[in-house]
């Protein structure tokens, strides 16, 4: 399956890519389908890898004990998950379940870091654009518990 780079341009990760540097991201992803109902990968193992939902829905579960998980989000096509796999210690934080048929784009981790170390201006551009995703993630959990908490 062939993942068009216009996705990864409209993608909150890779949109800071010049074209050139697209077509390369595009080339790594490796296209995977899950029915609904189907586990991506779960919580705690090891990230192998950061995805790009491209069809679909997918839930992103957080075990809170006695066997249960909570849906602590919702992945909408084009958006990122498992960043993960970018981000030491390289586990998954949560575990992804598709909700509906879904389409995923997948880049392995190492293949990532190791273009990232070839280029580490793209390396960069890709690490900022994590971090600001990981302090609005934050955030909305913050803001998720002030709502189930109050203030």
């Amino acid at each position: 399956m062939t993942i068009d780079r216009t996705l990864l341009k409209r993608n909150e990760l890779f949109n800071t890519l010049d074209d050139g540097e697209a077509a390369a991201m595009a080339k790594m992803a490796i296209g995977k389908t899950y029915v609904a109902g189907e586990e991506i990968f779960q919580e705690n193992e090891a990230a192998y890898a950061i995805c790009v939902l491209v069809e679909g829905r997918v839930g992103l579960m957080m075990d809170v004990g006695n066997g249960k998980r909570l849906t602590v989000s919702t992945v909408e096509p084009g958006e990122i998950f498992a960043w993960s796999g970018l981000v030491a210690p390289y586990h998954f934080t949560s575990t992804a379940r598709a909700i509906d048929d879904s389409t995923v784009a997948v880049f392995k981790s190492e293949d990532l870091r190791r273009m990232f170390d070839q280029n580490p201006r793209l390396g960069y551009q890709v690490m900022r654009q994590i971090s600001f995703l990981i302090a609005q993630r934050l955030r909305d959990s913050h803001l998720q518990l002030l709502g189930l908490f109050g203030s």
